[in-house]
């Protein structure tokens, strides 16, 4: 059995700690390595794992500065002496096979870059479980929505399916580490510059365009404590769960999806979507003029790092000129 190093990125998630990491304790896969990796949390996190963890064979690590979901993900993954990484966000908690489920199926396969369970929704305030989907891979759409598969939908079955996705939601995915070398730019697995939000998806854009495969795997069950998430059902949902975000969430997910777009679309990739496209954008903007225009404070971060986003784009096409596209087929 292969050693898989579990990345734990945390910021300011000290009441979800002891479930995630009893969580971890009780999985019937045994050979793992943690490495918790706390972003300059103020609610004594680190101090309470430090009191609680220190001799429980856990690599603590604290940094002075708040490095983002991708920083320090690109932190545990350099310190990681696995042959897979999970990455791990503090409200998730396991079923006990999760993790030799997980391994089982990747192994099987060397094709697969990345793989994602089945993650339910967990109510924390009551310490239940609940049978609504959180998210079964990751979906990417013709106008270049993307969105996590059947998120707040019951549970009922209707996700039994074993299948390649687009992508796979970075709350609990499990990653060959020798494609994350494959895919990284100056050394960075997840794009720093994108600090936190849609990190996961241009991972997956990488993982896609290299010709391996994202898979959703239904046998591995996990719970993740993230609130509503998207709305569906028309434009007065869609502004209330909107108003529901907070303005630097709102913003960051718009500026991060301009840099998605210009970092890894493609001629071959755009092909025939250019007025869905289009739509979307004049819609949104309209929006955005109509209702948050805080949102061009983002637009125009997007386009100060502009520069540096298509640098990294160079140096990865140049890098691997022989690119896959049979993940447009996946596209809605």
């Amino acid at each position: 059995m292969d050693l898989i190093s579990l990345v734990i990125i945390n910021y300011n998630n000290k009441s979800y700690l002891k479930r995630c990491l009893t969580s971890i304790e009780n999985q019937t896969y045994k050979n793992l390595e943690i490495i918790f990796i706390d972003n300059e949390s103020k609610d004594g996190s680190f101090e309470f794992m430090k009191e609680e963890y220190s001799e429980k064979n856990i690599l603590l690590i604290r940094n002075e500065v708040n490095n983002g979901y991708a920083g320090a993900a690109n932190q545990g993954i350099k310190l990681s002496k696995g042959k897979y990484v999970m990455i791990l966000n503090p409200d998730i908690i396991m079923e006990k096979d999760f993790i030799e489920n997980m391994y089982v199926f990747i192994d099987k396969d060397e094709r697969i870059g990345a793989l994602s369970g089945k993650l339910l929704k967990y109510d924390f305030e009551n310490d239940k479980k609940l049978n609504y989907i959180d998210s079964v891979g990751i979906d990417m759409y013709k106008n270049r929505k993307f969105k996590d598969r059947g998120q707040n939908e019951l549970d009922i079955g209707q996700y039994e399916k074993t299948e390649v996705v687009f992508g796979v939601c970075g709350a609990a995915p499990l990653y060959r580490k020798s494609i994350l070398d494959k895919i990284s730019i100056n050394g960075e697995y997840f794009d720093e510059d994108f600090f936190a939000y849609k990190e996961d998806i241009d991972v997956s854009w990488r993982i896609n365009l290299l010709g391996y495969k994202n898979i959703y795997y239904p046998n591995a069950v996990a719970y993740h404590g993230r609130g509503l998430g998207s709305s569906s059902g028309g434009i007065l949902k869609f502004i209330s769960n909107r108003k529901s975000q907070s303005e630097f969430l709102r913003g960051i997910s718009l500026r991060n999806q301009i840099l998605l777009l210009k970092k890894n679309e493609t001629e071959e990739s755009v092909l025939g979507d250019k007025l869905k496209i289009n739509i979307r954008k004049i819609l949104l903007m309209g929006y955005f003029i109509m209702f948050e225009r805080f949102s061009f404070k983002y637009i125009k971060e997007a386009n100060i790092l502009e520069d540096k986003i298509l640098e990294k784009r160079k140096i990865f096409f140049e890098k691997n000129n022989k690119l896959n596209y049979d993940f447009l087929r996946l596209m809605k």
